[in-house]
């Protein structure tokens, strides 16, 4: 009996060290790097420079990529009269929540360019979804508060990252092959994005892409309107109970 445990032990281990190895062999890979902002427009509470937000992915060369059973919904949360996160990455066909933490009314809405929908007025404690079945960039506002927003990219490949504050970024289990890498920054030019795409190899160990450079320069932030096409502070959009 003893000697049957141990040969079940051993298939095991030898199991999971073939496995291990076909991994490593065949390249699922951490793909890593950090953003560096220059020549930036806005820094963070504490007078430092906030590279969070910059979402950077990968697309196959070689055909269709792989895709997960299913899609984690993912929630961004309404409170104290912000979205959070500001900035959201999600797989095409991926469900977002936009639960209502405030203790009154907000409308959250797009209709530019990506998604475009309206969730309509809805109370604290309430909640909708909205399936991102359209890849592209959808920027979210609430239609009674301009100082919201928010920002959904939406892609079409499973191998992404939003960097954090410090600007790193980590992108996991990537199969071995050639990729294009892409880069979105809210506050940078399509000229200063499009030159950050280069072909990726991944293989056999982890790679490291380093510091991406991304400058603000030539970014001119625009007033929003509100979901009529209107600017907030004319009558339509006053609503029908005390603003809060």
């Amino acid at each position: 009996m003893r000697y049957h445990t141990a040969i079940v032990l051993l298939g095991a281990l030898a199991l999971w060290l073939v496995l291990a190895g076909w991994g490593r062999t065949n390249g699922w890979q951490t793909v890593k790097g950090r953003v560096e902002l220059i020549n930036v427009k806005t820094k963070g509470h504490n007078g430092k420079i906030d590279a969070s937000g910059v979402v950077v992915w990968l697309e196959g060369l070689a055909g269709a990529h792989p895709r997960n059973a299913g899609h984690a919904r993912r929630t961004l949360l309404q409170r104290d009269k912000r979205f959070t996160p500001h900035v959201m990455a999600v797989e095409l066909g991926t469900e977002v929540d936009f639960p209502n933490n405030d203790p009154f009314f907000h409308n959250v809405f797009s209709i530019y360019n990506g998604k475009r929908f309206d969730l309509g007025l809805y109370a604290s404690g309430e909640s909708r979804p909205v399936s991102f079945n359209r890849p592209g960039v959808s920027y979210i506002f609430c239609n009674i508060h301009p100082q919201m927003s928010a920002v959904v990219v939406t892609l079409d490949t499973p191998y992404f990252a939003v960097s954090d504050v410090d600007g790193n970024f980590s992108i996991k289990a990537v199969p071995g092959g050639s990729y294009r890498l892409q880069v979105w920054h809210e506050r940078a030019v399509a000229q200063q994005l499009a030159a950050q795409t280069r072909v990726v190899q991944v293989g056999a160990a982890s790679v490291d892409l380093g510091v991406i450079r991304l400058s603000e320069e030539g970014y001119i932030p625009q007033p929003h309107q509100n979901k009529y096409g209107e600017d907030y502070h004319l009558k339509r959009n006053e609503p029908v109970y005390p603003k809060p």
